[in-house]
């Protein structure tokens, strides 16, 4: 009998290859046995997805890194953007490789539900991993009248900020302290026009006060690709009792990240505090799933999201180990929180 399939509802697979230069059509062994690296090691590949027996993947395209954002000293320099359009040039640049390995076999691109279903009928015999996608920061739409190209383009999910963009505010990797501001005017107006052609909004990375603004717009298709409960971890990268029920009320999902100082915060200033799957990715998702329910949780890993196999749960070697999650559900949750809930999720939101 096939195991269910997994979901993962954030990765960020493009851009490790467009920004950063990882071939991930490789092993995650060989990736590592090229690269050398005492960290940052991979855990992602698309070899490795087909063995982790990863069906969907919510799939990042992304602008790349803001000048004004990072240090004069930061690599690679091809990475940055400082003109929207710019920030266009790498997310098409995103598409092309995706639409490229689409073209050889390797993964499929989901753009409606019965594209999704076809794909979970052929998923059970060639393990081909499908990716839904999703832009994280909106700067690459140069003007809102624009959206309706990158709908054509397949994108599906949009979440408006990763720092502050021209959009909203945006908390980036979080702080202790609060951070100010919403959504502008654009991004208002943005949310409405994504209302209206079908996309779906992802919160992260987003300020309290921005997701607030676009919730009380009433939004119909909301989730967190990849956030935790900031009741456990307080800092602005995460959600309030109070978000996680909204997105819970409005059959949303949150997808629970596997990074060790997002699970504990007392693992950023010491890391030799052991962080593992069964008792801190336990404690998130029982939160999450207390407050917003057991079908508003799944997983949201990043893996090889800007820290790799060192800054992951111990029982996480590579993603192949992802299904480990699922233990720290009761039974009659754990294909939910593995895929389950992501997929009733996509199939609701997906045209």
């Amino acid at each position: 009998m096939t195991a269910a399939p997994v979901v993962d509802g954030h990765l960020d697979l493009a851009e490790n290859v467009t920004l950063f230069g990882r071939d991930l059509t490789q092993s995650v062994q060989a990736i590592r046995a090229a690269e050398r690296r005492s960290d940052g090691q991979a855990t992602v590949s698309l070899p490795e997805l087909e063995r982790a027996g990863v069906a969907v993947v919510v799939a990042t395209v992304t602008a790349g890194f803001l000048a004004a954002d990072v240090g004069p000293d930061f690599e690679p320099r091809s990475a940055i953007y400082s003109t929207p359009e710019e920030a266009e040039a790498q997310a098409l640049a995103q598409i092309a490789l995706y639409r490229r390995w689409e073209s050889e076999g390797r993964i499929r691109l989901l753009m409606s539900k019965s594209d999704l279903e076809h794909h979970l009928e052929l998923w059970r015999a060639d393990r081909l991993p499908g990716l839904v996608l999703l832009m994280e920061g909106a700067d690459p739409i140069v003007q809102v009248s624009d959206l309706a190209d990158w709908w054509s383009r397949g994108l599906r999910i949009v979440g408006l900020t990763y720092g502050d963009t021209r959009y909203g505010a945006g908390v980036a990797g979080g702080s202790t302290q609060g951070k100010p501001g919403g959504l502008t005017r654009d991004g208002v107006a943005l949310l409405t026009r994504m209302a209206e052609l079908g996309f779906a909004w992802d919160v992260s990375h987003l300020t309290k006060q921005g997701i607030w603004d676009g919730l009380e717009l009433g939004f119909p298709r909301v989730c967190a690709s990849h956030a935790n409960a900031h009741t456990l971890t307080p800092t602005t990268r995460h959600l309030t009792d109070a978000v996680l029920r909204a997105i819970g009320e409005r059959e949303g999902v949150i997808g629970v990240v596997l990074y060790n100082g997002f699970l504990e915060p007392a693992w950023t200033t010491d890391r030799s505090i052991p962080v593992s799957v069964d008792v801190h990715v336990r404690r998130h998702v029982s939160h999450i799933a207390d407050v917003a329910g057991w079908r508003s949780v799944g997983i949201g890993s990043d893996l090889d999201g800007g820290f790799g196999r060192e800054e992951a749960p111990e029982e996480i070697e590579t993603i192949a180990d992802l299904r480990t999650v699922g233990s720290v559900a009761p039974a009659e949750f754990r294909e939910g929180l593995l895929g389950g809930n992501w997929l009733e999720f996509l199939r609701a939101a997906l045209p």
